[in-house]
């Protein structure tokens, strides 16, 4: 999924800035767009839309300063940082835990090259 023009070359940049190791686990495949780590891989995402699960009322997860919406999956955590632009997804897989780890580690990529748009968002 390519994101919207407008957010292109935010994603681009933040996704060049991402650590090559992320929870212990090393790099395994990079684009544009998007990056993963390890086997079975945490994959973060630039440029995705609002979940559509998410309500303004829904309960936010703040990893050094960066807020976080979660929705288990049968095998994982997907994660969004909703109220930031670009909006950015990390899949977590269940091998990871606590599930959180990634999230601490995405904190400084993620206040530097994101903005916060939102209530959401935490101010950095």
């Amino acid at each position: 999924m390519e994101p919207a023009p407008i957010d292109q070359a935010a994603c681009q940049t933040l996704v060049a800035a991402l650590p090559d190791t992320l929870d212990g686990d090393g790099n395994s495949g990079r684009s544009q767009y998007a990056a993963a780590w390890g086997d079975p891989p945490i994959v973060l995402t630039c440029g995705v839309p609002v979940p559509p699960t998410y309500q303004k009322t829904s309960e936010m997860m703040v990893m050094n300063g960066v807020a976080w919406f979660g929705e288990e999956q049968a095998d994982g955590y997907l994660f969004t940082a909703v109220g930031r632009n670009p909006l950015v997804q990390v899949y977590v897989p269940d091998t990871h835990q606590p599930e959180v780890n990634p999230l601490v580690d995405l904190a400084p990529v993620m206040k530097q090259h994101t903005e916060v748009t939102g209530a959401a968002g935490v101010a950095p």
